[in-house]
């Protein structure tokens, strides 16, 4: 039977374990504030002119006359972009640099999100440890196999809301996908593989237990 986790009031109630959030985040609270900042900038955004948005191609080496498409938002320089993502068409032919960073904020939320549940996850299953728990049970195993998922949605969820909002806004699909992609669905993998070394482990340990 697979275990639910429950939020409620701020923490995470799992049978016996009472778990702080906020104790649980990592120690310079990055995630959090990353989910909140990108919240705040799609309401922002949302209520600003398409017209306040606007790429354009900045020199960044006059020594290699080397060049870079940057973002600007009211006249103010930003942050590097790709421009084949932001110099797509809309239905109207033009570019919509706005609704890019609307997307992009929210993949933003997305893996912040999915980051925490792997941080809280882990702390669970650090926690049962630490508490003097054999760590071979099928508890930590279907954690495990949580964090494994969440990898996978890490790497491909993102992707997924890029084609849906490249079908619904622009002309073509638009698929963003990289190396780190690849690495991440590696590291799920990884946590797969281990979780069923942990259930060999917990085999094992309840043979040893009726042995006894």
């Amino acid at each position: 039977m697979v275990k639910v986790l429950n939020l409620y009031e701020g923490c995470i109630v799992k049978h016996d374990v009472k778990i702080e959030w906020w104790r649980v985040c990592r120690s310079d609270g990055r995630e959090p504030l990353s989910i909140i900042r990108n919240i705040d900038q799609i309401r922002e955004y949302s209520q600003m002119s398409g017209s306040s948005f606007e790429v354009k191609l900045v020199p960044t080496d006059t020594v290699n006359n080397t060049n870079n498409y940057y973002l600007y938002i009211n006249g103010e320089q930003y942050y590097p972009v790709d421009y084949n993502n932001y110099g797509r068409l809309d239905d109207t032919g033009n570019t919509n640099v706005k609704v890019n960073i609307i997307m992009d904020n929210v993949n933003g939320i997305v893996k912040s999100i999915l980051i925490e549940i792997i941080f809280i996850l882990l702390y669970i299953m650090l926690s049962r440890v630490k508490r003097g728990l054999t760590p071979f049970s099928m508890k930590n195993v279907w954690i495990l196999r949580y964090v494994a998922m969440s990898s996978f949605l890490l790497a491909l969820f993102p992707v997924v809301v890029e084609m849906v909002g490249s079908i619904i806004m622009f002309q073509y699909i638009t698929i963003g996908y990289s190396s780190l992609n690849f690495y991440i669905i590696s590291i799920g993998v990884v946590f797969g593989i281990i979780s069923e070394i942990f259930k060999y482990g917990c085999e094992i340990q309840e043979d040893i237990n009726q042995i006894a």
